[in-house]
């Protein structure tokens, strides 16, 4: 037996003096981890050693003790002497706990059927087992080498025995009752040989007052009815440990799963956990510091429970659980390094700070299975004694007590400071502030007019809040809540170099109004008051920010973690961000909507991330079109690979099919609320193409266009496909070919070449995409009629300008003369007519670049061109400035377009009126 032992563990000095052990055995059983196989083979080789003792109970008892002293004996030896890391001391003491509790459980249900009989589902008539639920540290795979085990007992269905027994019948209730009570004995009653873990039941419902074991349908009712926060934190790491190759534990879990996961996890972001785990946290502080030996010098320190210790760390893994859980399937995670790990992973903690935690974890951890090596106790706190302190810090690799000691501190103040910057202190605004003093005017104002003063329009927009219904009815903890969100937000505002203006004001009740009953996000402003901060700006900034904010609260989230990837270097960004999608969608496999949504909230949020730097003013315009479009392409890359992977009768693995993109997408000038302009192509000559191509289409349209609870992905127009509204939803690439080229001389062909000069390849098969690019270059180079086409694109641009009068005095800086539209069919124009000999004019680089080209080409003046592409940028700023204000058409006072449309006026002159 390795020295070690012996030196740092007077519990191993003791089994080896005693001689209950054999050394050579114990000798080798340190050679190599324990596995499941190895542990039930020892179980079985003790439980049948002589001599036997009086009755079976009994011989599984000392059998399971005797095979707890031979596994903790030896990984200590393996763990003292640095051969085991933490995981294998762990996984060794886990297993253990697994192993004895299947085969109690298995004797235990055996013994009990020949007696009462077989328990039957009452509703299902199928034979019912106890589903052992392990919490906490055996939950999670962690257990240390001294730990007690949390279990609650469980069953599927109530019912009763079938009488198949020798004695009298029992319901299923009195069976399991009967067979946990036993198991506690089993497990946790001292004898000579000790015993093999300390039970803990009081996490089952209703704690020590409820029943020992309860059916699956009761468990479920108490999570409704009485289910508390505490107790979605607990249930995090809940995981069945009866053996799952028995049918009836492998029905029940399932049957467990459906009803646990939507009481630990919410589908929305659940920052009411922050409060939760915070005032949880609070209490088991106070009762430690309650219980506390600790002095000066750290003596009597708890290490799990004290600050900056174990739970700290846990706590920090769990409350993104339990936030994030419910929309992020990999989340649902139990071991805390693995938890940890995926944080980082996940950017939601930095990847830094998640290597830190989970080095200190693992510290605390080996110094807690040290603890309890010394008298094989459950105790998680230094020893007072100077001899066992320094015997501890010996077991580290220290020399001597002063440097582990300080070694410890820097590490929990480390965990500490992380600790407090997740859960920080909740400050509750002063009710003499003038944010507090002026919602409370409004409370007493609500009936009275809204006095002429400097705040008279604030107060009345308070007051009409302090109206809605959405106030009226908050419960108390919510008001509580949204009072203090209220007047932060107020002082945040008066406190302002410049006074709040009315359009805040408004905003700002318009956004409270809208969150008013969802707590959670109530809970985030008043517990992080940098996302207020944030937000303020931004609602003064845009009214459209504003109202789109408002129907997304979850938006908030990003202001929290405000991701910097979004920068200036923006190599490789979309294919980083495809991959993560990418992983969220395949730990969704399976729930179609979950991967909809998945795609909806990473398109608004990446919108946002967008729109934030957008109102900041660190993206011009064209900049904000291009990460807009770029974002739709990677969107319906992957909506196109998972549709297909969900078309039934698929004829190959990937498809030979493209997406075209057409109008503002095509042209990479999307703006906020554009929607997709597309055409599908394929070329395949399988039977079978032209339905599965379409139900393909119809598929994606699904996933883009259905309203979930999350929205829509986008709107989709396909208008522009080969004979509108009356063609296929998908042609084939020949037949797009050949409607392409086809001589027709009309308006409504010369539209579909106009509408052509955006289009350009999105996703899938790059083969089509290359085979539609020639198409397009062979369509747009033909050499046309320069008079017939002068008039069908006059034409078409009379019936637009019709569709949309303006008889008011202000200018529409996309639909009146000189504006926008007037540019794009300049351009329009130009390739039509002369792309047969400047070829570079078919390229998709936009307008202003395609005006310059033009000008090169000695196609209109230089200067003008020049000229113009500047007009065409100044009047896309002005139309997205008047869009993000809210406004439906963007109009403005003709005296500031005056000088930018006129040259697009004296350029329409010179090319439609008296050309070159």
């Amino acid at each position: 037996m390795p020295i070690a032992a012996r030196e740092f563990s007077r519990y191993a000095a003791r089994l080896i003096d005693a001689g209950t052990l054999p050394p050579d055995l114990l000798c080798a059983f340190t050679q190599q981890a324990w596995t499941r196989p190895a542990l039930v083979q020892r179980l079985d080789q003790l439980f049948n050693a002589e001599p036997a003792p009086p009755d079976a109970q009994q011989a599984l008892m000392r059998a399971l003790r005797r095979l707890r002293q031979e596994v903790l004996l030896s990984v200590m030896a393996r763990d003292l002497d640095g051969r085991a890391p933490l995981a294998e001391v762990t996984a060794a003491m886990t297993l253990l706990a697994e192993v004895s509790l299947c085969a109690a459980t298995e004797w235990l249900h055996r013994d009990l059927t020949q007696t009462h009989g077989i328990p039957l589902g009452g509703e299902s008539g199928l034979p019912q087992e106890l589903l052992v639920v392990g919490m906490g540290k055996l939950g999670g795979g962690e257990l240390n080498v001294s730990s007690d085990i949390d279990l609650i007992f469980l069953y599927e269905e109530d019912g009763d025995t079938d009488g198949s027994g020798t004695g009298k019948r029992l319901t299923n209730h009195e069976f399991f009752w009967r067979m946990g009570r036993r198991l506690n004995t089993i497990l946790s009653e001292p004898t000579e040989d000790g015993l093999v873990f300390r039970v803990d039941l009081r996490l089952r419902p209703n704690g020590t007052a409820g029943p020992l074991a309860v059916s699956i349908a009761m468990l479920e009712e108490y999570f409704i009815v009485q289910g508390r926060d505490w107790e979605r934190y607990a249930w995090i790491k809940a995981r069945v440990v009866s053996d799952r190759e028995r049918p009836g534990v492998a029905r029940a879990t399932s049957a467990l799963a459906e009803r646990v996961l939507p009481f630990v996890y919410r589908r929305h972001l659940d920052y009411s956990a922050i409060s939760a785990l915070r005032s949880l946290h609070r209490q088991i502080r106070e009762e430690t510091e309650r219980e506390a030996l600790r002095d000066a010098n750290w003596r009597g320190a708890d290490i799990k429970l004290g600050r900056g210790g174990i739970r700290e760390i846990e706590f920090v893994a769990q409350v993104f659980q339990l936030i994030r859980g419910g929309q992020d399937v990999a989340l649902r995670i139990i071991p805390t390094l693995e938890v940890l790990a995926r944080l980082g992973e996940r950017g939601l903690l930095d990847a830094e700070s998640a290597a830190r935690l989970a080095d200190h974890y693992v510290f605390l951890r080996r110094l807690e299975h040290r603890l309890q090596y010394l008298d094989d106790a459950q105790t998680h706190s230094l020893p007072v004694n100077p001899e066992d302190l320094l015997r501890v810090a010996r077991s580290l690799g220290f020399e001597e007590t002063r440097g582990f000691l300080d070694e410890l501190e820097r590490r929990t103040r480390e965990v500490a400071t992380l600790f407090d910057q997740i859960f920080p202190d909740s400050q509750v605004p002063s009710q003499h502030s003038a944010g507090a003093l002026l919602w409370h005017r409004a409370h007493l104002e609500i009936t009275d007019p809204v006095p002429d003063t400097p705040d008279g329009p604030l107060l009345h927009q308070l007051s009409a809040l302090k109206r809605t219904p959405g106030y009226r009815f908050q419960s108390e903890r919510t008001r509580e809540q949204f009072d203090r969100v209220v007047i932060d937000g107020l002082n945040r505002m008066l406190a302002s170099e410049n006074p709040p203006g009315a359009a805040l004001g408004v905003r700002f009740c318009q956004f409270m109004e809208a969150i008013s009953r969802r707590a959670s996000y109530l809970m985030l402003l008043a517990d992080y008051p940098v996302v207020l901060t944030r937000l303020l700006p931004l609602l003064e900034a845009s009214e459209w920010a504003a109202g789109y904010i408002a129907q997304r609260p979850q938006l908030l989230d990003e202001l929290l973690l405000e991701s910097d990837e979004q920068t200036e270097d923006f190599s490789g960004y979309w294919q980083r961000f495809q991959e993560r999608l990418r992983l969220r969608l395949e730990e969704a496999e399976g729930e179609v909507e979950d991967q909809m949504n998945i795609l909806r909230r990473a398109r608004h949020a990446e919108t946002f991330r967008v729109l934030v730097r957008d109102l900041r003013g660190e993206l011009p315009v064209e900049m904000v079109a291009d990460r807009l479009s770029a974002l739709a392409d990677a969107l319906m890359a992957l909506v196109l690979e998972y549709c297909w992977k969900k078309v039934p009768g698929r004829h190959c693995e990937q498809p030979k099919f493209a997406i075209i993109a057409y109008g503002k997408w095509g042209s990479k000038e999307m703006g906020y609320a554009s929607d997709l302009d597309l055409v599908f192509l394929y070329e395949d000559e399988d039977e079978r193409a032209q339905g599965n191509y379409t139900a393909l289409v119809r598929k994606i349209s699904t996933w883009t266009t259905t309203a979930t609870g999350t929205g829509i992905l986008y709107e989709m127009d396909t208008q522009l496909r080969p004979n509108g509204s009356a063609g296929m939803l998908v042609s084939p690439l020949d037949a797009f070919r050949h409607y392409q080229m086809q001589d027709r001389d009309n308006s409504a062909w010369v539209w579909e070449h106009q509408a052509l000069t955006r289009a350009r390849f999105c996703c899938g098969d790059e083969s089509i995409g290359k085979a539609f690019e020639n198409i397009r270059r062979d369509v747009l180079c033909r050499q046309r009629a320069l008079p017939a086409l002068r008039e069908e694109i006059l034409h078409m641009r009379r019936r637009i300008h019709e569709g949309h009068p303006n008889a008011g005095s202000l200018f529409d800086v996309k639909h009146d003369a000189g504006g926008m539209v007037d540019v794009e069919f300049i351009v329009q124009y130009l390739i039509l007519a002369h792309a047969h000999a400047f070829p570079t004019l078919v390229d998709n680089v936009g307008n202003a670049a395609l005006l310059r080209r033009s000008g090169q080409c000695g196609l209109i003046d230089a200067a003008l061109a020049n000229t113009v592409a500047e007009s065409y940028a100044a009047l896309r700023r002005l139309q997205h400035r008047e869009r993000l204000q809210g406004a439906a058409q963007a109009r403005i006072d003709p005296a500031e377009g005056a000088t930018i449309r006129l040259p697009v006026q004296t350029l329409w002159h010179a090319v439609f009126e008296n050309p070159l």
